[in-house]
């Protein structure tokens, strides 16, 4: 399944941050992977598994994985590391 071009604006860098992810539910996580962007800083992947800890998450997959990819951009932020392409 996929999520189509959405943004994300840190709340405390107000850096804006673009992204689209596959992702795929199975019988025990989802697994998804996005490609991020920043204005003209290029773009890199992220990649994530969510355990299906109750068969009521598989139901809302596609919010599971946009709070996830939002949840590893604002870590990136905190970090202080950045992107890596």
């Amino acid at each position: 399944m996929q999520i189509g071009e959405t943004r994300h604006e840190h709340a405390a860098t107000s850096q804006v941050y673009t992204y689209h992810a596959d992702y795929d539910v199975d019988t025990h996580a989802i697994t998804w992977s996005a490609t991020v962007r920043n204005g003209a800083d290029g773009e890199w992947r992220l990649d994530g598994s969510i355990p299906l800890s109750s068969p009521g998450i598989a139901s809302v997959a596609e919010e599971v994985v946009r709070d996830a990819v939002v949840a590893q951009i604002d870590a990136l932020e905190v970090d202080g590391a950045g992107p890596s392409p």
